[in-house]
């Protein structure tokens, strides 16, 4: 008998044989120097997120096997408590890869591509939102206040407002440095709306600061 697929808000701490399907709508690598890891963010049919996490001794397994964008039949894994200095969503839980993982790629049409959870930029500023939790926020881009497109990495500093007129202010690195200068250089005639997709808030100078991991 096949087992029941689960939805992501059904995880809980009491088993690992938890069977799920997915898409990868977030994948990046840590590289701390004790214990690097591979990290991602799950999203089922219903928009519901939760993060998992390859340690280090695993990489080699799996990094050429993952891809952002693509879902998947995900099976088996260590369920832990979601702690730390940020997490990926708010769920209680997160997910180890294990040795029994599976990973089976298939085309899950059902689930969409990604599904905005959009943060005010007042209750960012009022302190309302969780600054331990990464978030998505949409604003108008209005002016760059620094960029260090030959440094490793590529950095820069920008001002987005909203419809209220309250700004913020937010930190790109590498890629999404790069693609934000490209894309403003090449469209100066119109305003640029922005999207940041699983950004983190700290504190800059008094307000808040919201950057990609």
């Amino acid at each position: 008998m096949a087992r029941k697929v689960n939805f992501i808000p059904e995880i809980n701490g009491s088993k690992d044989t938890w069977k799920l399907n997915v898409r990868i709508i977030g994948l990046w690598r840590v590289d701390r120097s004790s214990a690097p890891s591979l990290e991602m963010i799950f999203m089922d049919q219903k928009g519901d997120k939760i993060q998992a996490v390859v340690k280090n001794y695993q990489i080699s397994q799996w990094e050429s096997r993952l891809e952002e964008g693509s879902s998947y039949i995900a099976e088996n894994f260590d369920v832990v408590l979601n702690e730390g200095l940020y997490r990926g969503s708010n769920h209680p839980f997160k997910l180890i890869f294990q040795k029994g993982t599976i990973m089976t790629l298939k085309e899950l049409c059902e689930i969409p591509s990604y599904v905005y959870n959009l943060i005010a930029f007042e209750d960012t500023l009022n302190g309302v939102v969780a600054t331990d939790v990464l978030v998505d926020v949409i604003g108008e881009f209005i002016d760059i206040e620094l960029t260090q497109p030959e440094s490793t990495p590529k950095k820069v500093v920008f001002f987005m407002r909203d419809q209220m007129g309250d700004t913020l202010i937010c930190t790109l690195w590498g890629q999404f440095a790069a693609q934000l200068l490209k894309f403003e250089e090449n469209h100066k005639s119109g305003p640029i709306v922005v999207i940041l997709t699983l950004a983190k808030i700290r504190d800059a100078k008094g307000c808040f600061n919201v950057k990609y991991i």
